[in-house]
């Protein structure tokens, strides 16, 4: 039975709540709103004629599948989360903690957001977002204000600074 809810918990994937009702929204959308739009373009391509040299008729069925399946995914995904409520501490970086962190070499000091591991393939560090599983989130995720963290990368081991956690 403790493997049991060991392996449970293992499959749980933890997000912040507006993370959580970010995938509501765009799962809700997609069954609604895409599914109509497509369903529109399949019929408009059949008007086309022959379905077996009708390009519009094939993109359209392509994105039927790639709707249907971001569907699947994300029923998947809502089923299995875990909403983590964000610290209050401004000391301790968690799930949702927005962290000010400078490179001890280059000097130069960055603002990012640590996201839940559903975020992973959205989480875009240009925008300031990185994931708990990414080098950098993984390195500084529980760790403090004040800390050193370490975080691998190809190009090396470079040390990051926590200067703010918020």
């Amino acid at each position: 039975m403790a493997r049991k809810k060991a392996q449970k918990d293992e499959e749980l994937i933890q997000m912040t709540q507006a993370s959580y009702d970010e995938l509501v929204k765009e799962l809700e959308f997609r069954k609604t709103t895409e599914r109509e739009n497509i369903a529109k373009e399949i019929s408009a391509a059949r008007e086309l004629g022959d379905l077996s040299e009708n390009h519009a008729y094939t993109v359209a069925m392509e994105k039927k599948d790639i709707n249907e399946n971001r569907i699947s995914d994300l029923e998947s995904l809502i089923k299995n989360v875990q909403i983590v409520k964000t610290s209050s501490s401004t000391s301790l970086v968690t799930i949702g903690s927005k962290v000010q962190i400078t490179n001890l070499k280059t000097k130069k000091s960055r603002e990012v957001t640590l996201t839940g591991s559903e975020q992973t393939e959205a989480a875009d560090p240009s925008e300031g977002k990185v994931s708990k599983d990414s080098p950098i989130g993984s390195a500084i995720l529980n760790a403090r204000k004040g800390d050193i963290v370490h975080v691998k990368l190809p190009i090396g081991t470079v040390e990051y600074k926590i200067d703010k956690v918020a």
